[in-house]
């Protein structure tokens, strides 16, 4: 049997294939791992600190991964430029083409602007990272400011009248807007006189937890100098630190409207009404007309006519 001649072009054709697979080798053994997206959350906020939860998505583009990706996480201040905080963690393994996440978190400072910088290593190499700027942290509302709760009116009731003093009973409604219940806390109110912001009286009082989407009264009674127009501020306290504001008037002498060109009115604050049991009064100097030095226009007219009489007189004489 006779054998057929080899074509010519076989063994090129066989150093190609074997080059092919030398370059298909190569590519196997590298991969192209990349931070294809960041994302950032608030996780607690403090007074003073933000704690981040950054979640890094890592994707091997091409090629074959060779181990388990390390992904480094740094925050530059946008200010200074220095690095304020860094944490370091592992991916899953990501194969051929593969992805994977990896979240961290980080506390910050609660004021200013940070670079977040996300890099990926894998077998100590760096292959590629992301990065996502967060912007003025201190606008973050702290966790213990976020109680659902409003103040959702104010009434005021005369309960008594004595001498030159009132009492009034404060009724403030607070509804719970929040998906859990508000816990207990409680208020402090305050009657402040409209003109001298003198404080007249303040109470306090506690305040049961108000369920979600409940509304609730909570009373107190001030007792304050009658005559007089008023501020009442409202302060709801919880653990310590002052969570909502709220206020309301009350106004015992109304205001008269007069024509500002013929009259001016202007109200006397009589302090000794103000004095608290535990202090001393805190005089304020009553409003008072003054009056330029010398004589009255009527006065020097009358003057200067009689020394004209005098002069004449004198003249007349021998």
């Amino acid at each position: 049997m006779a054998h057929k001649p080899i074509p010519a072009a076989l063994p090129v054709i066989l150093l190609l294939c074997l080059a092919a697979l030398v370059v298909s080798a190569g590519c196997l053994k590298e991969s192209a791992v990349t931070v294809s997206s960041i994302t950032v959350g608030a996780q607690n906020v403090t007074g003073a600190d933000v704690t981040l939860n950054v979640t890094s998505e890592v994707q091997n583009t091409y090629g074959v991964s060779s181990g388990v990706s390390r992904v480094q996480l740094k925050a530059y201040d946008m200010g200074s430029g220095l690095v304020v905080a860094e944490q370091t963690g592992d991916t899953e393994y990501l194969g051929i083409r593969g992805s994977g996440s990896i979240s961290q978190t980080i506390v910050l400072p609660r004021k200013g602007s940070y670079r977040l910088v996300s890099t990926v290593f894998e077998n100590g190499q760096r292959k590629g990272q992301g990065e996502l700027i967060v912007y003025n942290l201190e606008r973050l509302t702290p966790d213990i400011q976020e109680t659902g709760l409003a103040i959702s009116d104010i009434d005021f009731l005369v309960k008594k009248v004595s001498g030159d003093h009132v009492n009034i009973q404060t009724d403030v409604y607070f509804t719970n807007d929040n998906r859990a219940a508000s816990g207990p806390f409680e208020i402090e109110v305050k009657a402040k006189e409209e003109d001298a912001r003198l404080l007249a009286d303040k109470q306090r009082a506690s305040v049961e937890s108000i369920q979600p989407d409940a509304t609730r009264v909570s009373s107190v009674t001030l007792s304050v100098p009658d005559q007089y127009n008023y501020v009442v501020e409202v302060l709801v306290w919880k653990n310590d630190t002052i969570v909502k504001r709220g206020e309301g008037n009350v106004r015992l002498r109304p205001g008269m409207q007069v024509d500002k060109d013929t009259q001016f009115v202007t109200k006397q604050i009589e302090t000794s009404k103000f004095v608290q049991d535990s202090g001393s009064p805190v005089r304020t100097p009553a409003p008072y007309t003054t009056k330029s030095p010398g004589f009255g226009a009527p006065l020097v007219v009358i003057a200067l006519v009689s020394l004209a009489g005098l002069a004449c007189l004198g003249r007349r004489r021998p």
